[in-house]
């Protein structure tokens, strides 16, 4: 083997642990913020090259506006990037529809309903098991605030329990103010408010993470690399 060959190898090696690391988690977050950025007259631009770099993760393109284009037309089928089954790319190319010549939403209140229903599916796909325990944007805002389900199914119940009251948190350290009995679950129906309620699904999703990743992300991750292997060894 020469040291083209050596550079070659190494590249498609390098390649393939993008594409490993890029989880289905990931279009759980991006629906998740599209929900969250609705409730502001905002362009979409910034949410629209998160999407980009997902799927076309080596393509160099920097103007918004070239990038919604190239997005527009994009078959969503990519080989290196983030790997979209029919359906989610079926989801992926309505919300575009959704958007005007200026990337804004077209119509807000029944984009909401729509894209909350599609991550309502996605939740239920790829987190059963959390998904029984609380709402679905909820569970997508807990993931989203720690940026994958690779970094929240590790976490102890005691820091799921204070995502999003880190402000909090801190006065309470640094200033002796009362500990905040919650973060995001303080939004969630079920919590209804309550911090002993809120300790409870805390816990119970502290288990349900790690059993929605092994299940359905790692054994993913498992299924491809064991795939390349083979092809490898032919």
């Amino acid at each position: 083997m020469d040291q083209e060959q050596i550079v070659s190898w190494n590249i498609r090696q390098s390649k393939l642990g993008i594409r490993k690391a890029l989880l289905k988690d990931k279009i759980v977050i991006f629906f998740t913020r599209v929900l969250e950025d609705l409730k502001f007259n905002k362009n979409f631009y910034g949410r629209i090259k998160e999407l980009f770099v997902l799927i076309e993760p080596y393509d160099s393109e920097e103007n918004p506006k070239r990038i919604f284009e190239k997005i527009k037309g994009s078959d969503f089928k990519s080989l290196e990037g983030l790997q979209l089954d029919a359906w989610e790319i079926k989801s992926v190319k309505f919300f575009i529809s959704l958007l005007d010549a200026n990337c804004r939403i077209k119509d807000r209140f029944n984009a909401e309903k729509d894209i909350n229903k599609i991550l309502d599916v996605l939740i239920k796909k790829y987190l059963p098991c959390s998904s029984l325990l609380i709402e679905s944007f909820i569970l997508g805002k807990l993931i989203s605030a720690v940026n994958g389900i690779e970094k929240i199914y590790k976490l102890p119940a005691s820091t799921i329990q204070l995502l999003g009251a880190e402000r909090a948190l801190f006065k309470h350290l640094s200033l002796e103010k009362p500990c905040p009995k919650y973060g995001l679950l303080y939004y969630s129906e079920k919590v209804n408010k309550n911090g002993k309620l809120a300790r409870k699904i805390a816990c119970k999703l502290a288990i349900s993470l790690k059993q929605d990743y092994f299940r359905n992300f790692k054994s993913r991750i498992l299924d491809e690399a064991l795939l390349h292997e083979k092809g490898g060894a032919r």
